[in-house]
């Protein structure tokens, strides 16, 4: 008879905006493992043996990222099996709760926004596919968005092309958002950028505030899809969302008139699900 696999020790967990990334420890090659098993059940208790209806994912590896969180923070708890390939199972972890990162969308005070939180491209100029018609309208690389008087579907496309990209040649894209504000914040505001896909090659997206460099952002490789599919939210779709957020400093900021200034200077484009500048309640 097969021997069962060990228990599966050292669940940890990394909570970041709308996803939790579980890992553990890999178990030795006796008896060899076919997969893993993740269960997950809403909240901060978990008794008893896992329950079949709260099987989250199957994986080979010892890590599942868990996406598709909602953006004000979820909690969850999770116990990991292993299954060996004679199909016998080792007895559960110890459950682990964690809870998801809260996003500034959910958190802070809406101050502007540019479309809709909400893991598509479609309300955007030029979505879902028709990227060709970009360089065309933006010879200059640069797309200039005013706050309250421009409209997503007529003046922010869909997509920001990068120097990785022929198709629109090879220029890094800026686009600048002006925001006007009644008075100069006291504390400092959030910014939060969601991609709905990017591409293989990655890349950096320069931020800044009023002529002041903010943060470069690391693009993660996408899948190279978002140019021809605007809805990440479809099962089974194959589109690889990203969020960021992070902080505008207070002195970056001013009455009247404020530009926020995003570079595509290396890699490829970047689809948008939305941007937004955020104050903190």
């Amino acid at each position: 008879m097969s021997p069962r696999p060990a228990i599966v020790t050292g669940l940890h967990a990394e909570p970041a905006l709308a996803t939790i990334t579980l890992t553990w420890e890999p178990l030795a090659w006796e008896p060899l493992i076919d997969h893993y098993r993740v269960y997950a059940v809403r909240g901060s208790s978990a008794s008893g043996a896992p329950r079949e209806k709260d099987l989250l994912a199957k994986t080979v590896y010892p890590r599942l990222v868990h996406d598709g969180l909602d953006a004000a923070g979820e909690e969850w708890t999770y116990t990991v099996l292993a299954v060996s390939d004679a199909g016998a199972r080792g007895k559960p972890s110890q459950p682990l709760t964690a809870t998801s990162q809260p996003s500034v969308t959910a958190t802070g005070r809406e101050v502007a926004t540019i479309g809709s939180f909400d893991g598509r491209t479609l309300e955007f100029r030029f979505a879902p596919d028709s990227y060709s018609s970009i360089p065309d309208e933006y010879p200059d690389a640069v797309i200039e968005y005013a706050q309250g008087a421009d409209g997503p579907g007529s003046a922010w496309p869909y997509l920001l092309p990068g120097p990785g990209d022929g198709w629109a040649g090879n220029h890094g894209y800026r686009a600048r958002w002006t925001v006007t504000l009644d008075e100069a914040p006291a504390e400092d505001h959030d910014l939060a950028i969601w991609l709905v896909d990017t591409t293989r090659l990655g890349g950096t997206l320069a931020v800044s505030v009023g002529g002041q460099h903010v943060r470069d952002i690391e693009l993660p490789t996408g899948a190279t899809r978002g140019s021809r599919e605007g809805d990440a939210t479809v099962p089974g779709s194959t589109l690889l969302r990203s969020f960021h957020e992070f902080a505008i400093p207070a002195d970056a900021l001013q009455a009247g008139e404020n530009v926020v200034d995003l570079h595509l200077v290396e890699g490829g484009w970047v689809a948008w699900d939305a941007v937004g500048l955020f104050a903190r309640e």
